[in-house]
């Protein structure tokens, strides 16, 4: 009798198989709804859309300029260097965590390849690696601290973020260090070798995209893994309902261990590609603007803030878009400052969508 008079209560409730309504679903009347329908379907279409406007609006801002190869490179080359750090945020931020350290980890990590490079003469391939491994263990290091003492991961991060950027100034006194040239090594990585006069189908064009290249590799590699092993699927069971998860078997605790090694394996990789890119390890280079910015990308691209839902590919989406903002408004003029209004008001809009489609979402649901 409770579902009959649900039924009856709600008819807008029922759909059948032939397009008439059911039990369980809401129908969309409104414009409204029914936008908001197809974005619950499908998380990255807001932003994609945010991103296809502001191309278009650059490119006629700019008189044709934004879409060149030299300036895109340029874009495409900071949407590499965010998105790795945003779909390594995605990852944490599915579990209910967050890691504020890779900023610190990207400038840590390539200074210490640089130094053993320079002043140990290791093979610059094997100093990478070297460098990948302290990237992960940092990593580990957060994911010890938040989960077995249980340290809140902001605190816990906002630590190792003030240590390995303390380190990374006392070493060598705050100096850049030239980064060595080892090829293929810097070609494979990071390093631009396209001239004006080289074809756009060649191996030097190749490399002006580089990082991007390398990063939308790793958006793929990530997807699959989060929508189509049984790693992927715990860690969304672990922010859904962490109690639930453990309940059913879920080592919560290592899936959360294993995500914050994947935030500093992928900060370390982002940080020695940038570094081969401009031939020099900066300290400075992992401001923790960078953090905020790729905490940004990843909440315009569609993840929660309170775990159990994200994207990669909104992430890298976001990334562009932040990417944009920051060159484009230069581009056509305006003050390098004012991108962070638009960020800021990009940031709330994304929020405030969300919580739409999330309140449409669990509408259509019994």
């Amino acid at each position: 009798m409770g579902i009959v008079s649900n039924i009856k209560n709600n008819p807008g409730r029922l759909m059948s198989g032939n397009g008439k309504r059911s039990v369980g679903f809401h129908t969309p009347t409104t414009p409204v709804e029914k936008i908001l329908a197809l974005l619950s379907r499908y998380r990255e279409a807001s932003i994609l859309v945010v991103a296809i406007l502001l191309v278009i609006y650059f490119q006629i801002g700019s008189d044709g300029q934004f879409l060149t190869s030299q300036f895109l490179s340029v874009v495409l080359r900071d949407t590499g260097r965010l998105g790795l750090i945003a779909i390594a945020e995605v990852m944490l931020m599915i579990t209910g965590e967050i890691d504020l350290s890779v900023s610190s980890v990207f400038s840590f990590a390539p200074y210490a390849m640089v130094l053993m490079a320079n002043s140990l003469g290791v093979p610059l391939v094997l100093a990478a690696i070297i460098s990948l491994v302290m990237g992960v263990l940092v990593g580990v290091l957060n994911g010890v601290v938040t989960v077995r003492f249980r340290v809140p991961s902001l605190i816990t991060t906002v630590g190792t973020l003030f240590l390995f950027q303390g380190l990374v100034v006392w070493i060598n006194d705050s100096q850049p260090i030239v980064a060595p040239i080892q090829e293929p090594f810097n070609a494979f990585f990071g390093q631009n070798l396209f001239q004006p006069n080289d074809s756009l189908l060649s191996w030097h064009s190749v490399t002006a995209f580089t990082p991007f290249l390398w990063t939308l590799a790793a958006v793929v590699i990530i997807a699959l893994v989060l929508n189509r092993t049984t790693f992927g699927l715990h860690t969304i069971a672990t922010g859904s309902n962490i109690v639930g998860a453990r309940e059913i078997g879920v080592r919560t605790d290592r899936i959360k261990i294993y995500n914050f090694m994947l935030a500093g394996g992928l900060a370390a990789f982002a940080g020695i590609i940038n570094t081969v890119q401009f031939s020099s390890a900066d300290p400075q280079a992992g401001s923790p603007f960078l953090t905020l910015q790729a905490i940004a990308a990843a909440v315009i691209g569609g993840t929660s803030l309170l775990g159990g839902s994200g994207t990669v590919v909104g992430a890298l989406i976001g990334a562009f878009v932040v990417a944009t903002l920051n060159n484009g408004l230069v581009m056509v003029g305006a003050q390098a400052t004012v991108s962070d209004i638009y960020l800021g008001a990009a940031i709330l809009g994304a929020m405030i969508l969300n919580v739409q489609v999330n309140r449409l979402r669990a509408r259509r649901r019994i």
